[in-house]
């Protein structure tokens, strides 16, 4: 199995849970070194992207690593180092889904976002993480409003599986009193037929889909978003189990920036 560890490939045996060897860092920096839950979440770490050396090359995967770029990546400060632009001129990668994130089967994604330009009348949407066959989703839907001011699309993130083996199926938040320049944490949860999706370590929301997807369903993986509102996303996180709800709070108090308040 093929894995890249901050950009440099690497070749381990098959094993069961485990993603790649940990490289030697400055505990302060990284949680995911200091903290013991986040450490032991690693070995169910099936791709990892943190932007900090403002690339688009995943710092783990356990499939193919080299990513084809889509237009240009712009990056920024993020909740941790740095954060991939997603929205306005900035671009992204496509990246191959085998291995990399089993979403045939079962997982979780987790994200942090914080919005730069989101408007509250009428908006476009940003995809943060999708597949090319546009089946699954994460993304940040903008708002419309018809000539009487009357909303016609809520604003929202959502958590998509879209298939006419699934049904059509969305989880979400609205983004209403969610203010510019706020990282948030989003977790995406599926073991078919159910989803589920939590924001800020809360309660996950789930829904279950009237057919359980298979391999067929999926395309390769599309991260950041060449077009609607910016936003930063960091640290990218696919697993190859669900996460508890325990495990998304501890994730989001483990990271979320100083100055954020409680749950």
């Amino acid at each position: 199995m093929a894995i890249a560890w901050m950009g440099l490939p690497l070749t381990l045996a098959l094993l069961p849970n485990v993603a790649a060897p940990q490289a030697p860092a400055d505990p302060r920096a990284d949680p995911y070194v200091a903290d013991p839950t986040l450490r032991s979440l690693m070995d169910w770490v099936t791709l990892r992207l943190t932007f900090d050396a403002d690339s688009m090359l995943p710092d783990m995967a356990a499939g193919a690593f080299e990513p084809t770029l889509h237009g240009t990546p712009q990056f920024a400060e993020g909740v941790k180092g740095r954060a991939l632009v997603a929205g306005g001129e900035s671009g992204g990668a496509f990246l191959a889904r085998r291995l990399n994130a089993p979403l045939e089967t079962r997982g979780a994604i987790s994200l942090w976002l914080c919005p730069l330009e989101w408007t509250h009348v009428n908006g476009g949407n940003t995809e943060f993480l999708m597949t090319t066959n546009f089946s699954l989703y994460l993304q940040r839907q903008g708002p419309l409003h018809n000539e009487e001011g009357v909303v016609t699309r809520q604003e929202a993130v959502q958590f998509l599986m879209l298939s006419e083996v699934t049904g059509n199926n969305c989880l979400a938040f609205g983004t209403e009193d969610w203010p510019l320049g706020k990282w948030r944490l989003l977790v995406a949860n599926w073991s078919w037929p159910v989803m589920s999706f939590s924001l800020d370590g809360g309660e996950f929301q789930s829904v279950s889909v009237k057919q359980s997807p298979t391999e067929a369903n999926f395309g390769d993986l599309l991260v950041g978003s060449a077009g609607g509102e910016k936003t930063l996303m960091d640290e990218l996180t696919i697993y190859r189990r669900p996460l508890t709800l325990d495990e998304a709070r501890h994730l989001y108090d483990a990271l979320k920036p100083p100055a954020e308040g409680q749950r």
